[in-house]
């Protein structure tokens, strides 16, 4: 398989990644959604509903939509409290411990260690929180694209690195409160966030395993 199509590849998936994450890291001020009507695909068949309810909402007044978002970004996001918010995405939350820094917080750190990362975000706190996680996909994308051309076991590891940090993590508990959010949110904003989130996370899953076959040595 051509390696600068692979390059490219690596480096799409790094950019939806990285924006994946920001929606997860950022509270959505006038800047990021001005920036985000420039940024989103068309004609994605695959997650055209969810990038439409991202895009009708982007034809709102920009700053009463930061405002709203604001208060759902924190609301949804953060676990203020119980029946207030939705369990806060934390993967070792989702996975069933009674706390974040446990055992899941530690396997995901201890991850990004074996991967030649040490924290992905200081100020998030706990590791596992889901923009960490889809950042630190993100950045082995980014890796991953560096390497083909140059070395081509370098970035086949990488891709290894990719799916094992999908099927062992990401996709044990993201989906999950992908569908909490559809459910929970009052903005429709963010059920296309979280639609998309979903989408792109399951298929990527998908085609990571069937490319991984077409670039075995």
């Amino acid at each position: 398989m051509d390696s600068n199509f692979l390059k490219s590849l690596a480096e799409m998936r790094s950019k939806v990644y990285w924006l994946l994450s920001d929606f997860y890291l950022k509270k959505p001020d006038k800047k990021f959604l001005k920036e985000l009507k420039q940024k989103l695909p068309e004609n994605v068949e695959e997650f055209s509903d969810a990038i439409e309810l991202i895009k009708s909402s982007l034809d709102d007044d920009l700053d009463d939509l930061s405002e709203r978002l604001a208060v759902e970004f924190t609301r949804l996001f953060r676990g203020i409290k119980k029946g207030y918010s939705p369990p806060p995405p934390y993967e070792s939350v989702y996975r069933g411990e009674e706390r974040v820094m446990g055992e899941t917080t530690l396997a995901v750190m201890k991850f990004y260690s074996e991967a030649g990362f040490g924290i992905i975000e200081e100020e998030e706190g706990p590791q596992d929180y889901i923009g960490v996680e889809l950042k630190f996909m993100s950045l082995l994308c980014y890796k991953e694209m560096e390497a083909w051309g140059k070395d081509s076991e370098k970035a086949r590891e990488f891709l290894e690195l990719e799916m094992r940090f999908l099927r062992e993590h990401i996709l044990q508990w993201v989906p999950k409160f992908c569908q909490v959010v559809e459910a929970e949110s009052k903005e429709p904003f963010y059920v296309g966030v979280a639609r998309l989130t979903k989408r792109f996370v399951e298929l990527d899953a998908e085609n990571l395993e069937k490319l991984l076959e077409e670039v075995k040595v």
